[in-house]
């Protein structure tokens, strides 16, 4: 039951230094209240504040003006350090595509949670006795959230929708006054987002928790929130009842652009792009004891040129490891990925130069964008079309003959450029080089270059052009999803690998990225393969869709009638 205030927030401003002297102003004069028990609601664009004003309420950032009064406590932009290490100990956050867990069995990381809340430290209890007191409790939480039965299971094995589960777990063992939601339901499918948001009702239900959640997606608040805040550049615009809201924030959104027709039965029998041949890869999962399973991926389909299709199923189940696959970054332990380039197969699986020629023709975007810290945009822009460029591939050829490196290094060297810049850094630390070694080898566009080749695709995206002069940091985590798409858009790929690409869009720059891809598509005729959560975009987006599952296609079909299968789980009987 609702009762007095708990949080009150007023006259709040945040403003961060940028290059040049400049400053972006991401809170303006933002005030509300939470009472006791409340569910809060936040939504907003990318970019609007949402994350800054939680990381605020977490004690995580200092503001430049008002008050926050929280359970006894009050804050000023002049507070002590030590009054802010109060908020953070009255406040839990689960943080937006943060899947920060120690690398123990599910029990242990809530167990470590509830030790720290007691000494300080997240360490595990030496003790049988001290252990077996916070088994107790840690199960009792994990009752809650839905992962009892599975509290021996090894961290990493955990689907997406299962960690989110697990931080929820280790914030409930802080015993916060409020709990801080940020985007809970980023990079889990359909069925697991159910599940989680029961997990927090259920919470709410039992224990009568006060908790701000932010999310994009209106379904989130209509399960969960009491009231709705709408944010807008970093102003509140409105509050009160949810779907009024809801409505107001959604009317923004533009109309949805016809997708290209396309017969793909008869592209598939006259001009495709993509065979997966037999194609086979075991994977083996454990738990922190013992092995649970093992997946093997059988996989064979062909994609038509210009075909977008979707890729749906559920988490951990082999969609991003196939993707992998088809971008040549990971290898199968059998089978072939053909690639038709001009009319010639080419198995992009072996090493080579002809194999190098067709990667150019391929980018991938993967769900884990993360970009390096310092970096500005229009760098990153330079980098790609530097690698992906063919024009600008001949080149790096010429430049690696002269240092005596060889074509199967340097296709290696151009695989290790496709992946995630943080995973690429420790690759290429495995094999004793740095990240200098594509400067070395691969030439970089002048900036001027890079803004003509830019700016179409960032406009596709609704961003603006100064955006490539701005370093990552300064730029919401929505704004670098847009920044991705049109990153790898702008090297005009013939096949465009997009593994989750959505789950940090808004609705409003979720229909403005689909729109721009099918632009792109009609334009250019490219092929995309795009592995989604999002079933209405991939209805949307897609002419078909694949549905796998346990490492195999069980359906293939229009959109609607895979999407359909997989929401009720009537999939499972096909298999």
């Amino acid at each position: 039951m609702v009762g007095d205030v708990l949080l009150r927030v007023q006259g709040l401003c945040k403003r961060y230094k940028v290059a040049e002297g400049k400053e972006i102003e991401a809170l303006r004069d933002v005030s509300f209240e939470v009472q006791r028990g409340e569910t809060l609601g936040i939504i907003g664009k990318s970019g609007a504040g949402k994350t800054t004003l939680l990381r605020i309420l977490r004690g995580h950032e200092r503001f430049d003006e008002g008050v926050i009064e929280l359970d006894g406590i009050k804050i000023t932009p002049d507070s002590p350090y030590g009054d802010f290490r109060k908020l953070q100990e009255k406040t839990a956050f689960h943080l937006q595509r943060c899947f920060s867990l120690w690398n123990v069995s599910v029990l242990d990381n809530v167990i470590k949670k509830i030790n720290a809340r007691r000494t300080g430290f997240e360490d595990v209890p030496y003790d049988p006795l001290e252990y077996e007191e916070l088994k107790e409790e840690a199960l009792k939480i994990l009752d809650l959230v839905g992962m009892r039965e599975k509290h021996k299971y090894f961290f990493p094995i955990l689907s997406g929708g299962e960690k989110q589960k697990v931080l929820l777990a280790r914030q409930l063992a802080k015993e916060p006054s409020l709990l801080l939601l940020d985007e809970p339901t980023t990079m889990t499918d359909p069925l697991a987002r159910k599940e989680l948001l029961e997990s927090v009702k259920r919470v709410k239900e039992k224990t009568n928790m006060t908790i701000i959640v932010v999310s994009h997606m209106p379904e989130v608040h209509r399960f969960l929130a009491d009231r709705l805040l709408l944010l807008e550049r970093g102003r509140v615009a409105d509050e009160g009842d949810v779907e009024r809201i809801l409505r107001k924030f959604m009317a923004e959104r533009e109309p949805a652009v016809p997708l290209q027709p396309l017969d793909v039965a008869a592209k598939l029998e006259s001009e495709p792009i993509l065979h997966v041949k037999d194609l086979f890869k075991k994977y083996t999962l454990y738990t922190s004891q013992t092995l649970i399973k093992t997946i093997e991926m059988n996989i064979d389909f062909k994609v038509a040129r210009g075909e977008i299709l979707g890729v749906v199923g559920p988490s951990a189940m082999g969609k991003t490891v196939l993707m992998r696959m088809l971008s040549g970054i990971e290898r199968p332990d059998e089978g072939d990925i053909l690639f038709n380039v001009d009319g010639k197969w080419v198995d992009i699986t072996t090493y080579g130069k002809e194999a190098m020629l067709a990667r150019s023709k391929i980018g991938i975007m993967h769900q884990e964008f993360g970009f390096l810290y310092g970096v500005r945009v229009w760098e990153m822009f330079a980098h790609r079309l530097g690698v992906k460029s063919l024009e600008m591939l001949k080149e790096a050829l010429k430049r690696a003959k002269e240092k005596g490196i060889s074509e199967v290094t340097m296709d290696v060297l151009m695989r290790i450029a496709d992946l995630p810049e943080m995973e690429a850094k420790a690759r290429l630390e495995e094999i004793g080089l740095g990240m200098d070694i594509f400067d070395e080898i691969f030439p970089k566009y002048p900036i001027s270059e890079v803004e003509r080749r830019a700016k179409p695709f960032l406009e596709a995206v609704k961003l603006p052009l100064e955006i490539l002069y701005r370093e990552n940091y300064d730029t919401s985590v929505g704004e670098r999803v847009r920044i991705g798409l049109a990153l790898h858009m702008c090297t005009h790929p013939e096949l465009l690998l997009l593994d989750e690409p959505f789950g940090d869009l808004d609705p409003i720059s979720l229909r403005a990225a689909a729109n721009a891809l099918k632009e792109m598509n009609r334009r250019f005729n490219t092929t995309m393969l795009v592995v989604s959560h999002q079933l209405e975009v991939i209805e949307e987006l897609c002419h078909e869709a694949i549905l796998i599952d346990d490492g195999g296609i069980v359906m293939r079909g229009s959109t609607k009638e895979v999407c359909d299968a997989f929401l009720s789980g009537k999939f499972r009987d096909l298999e």
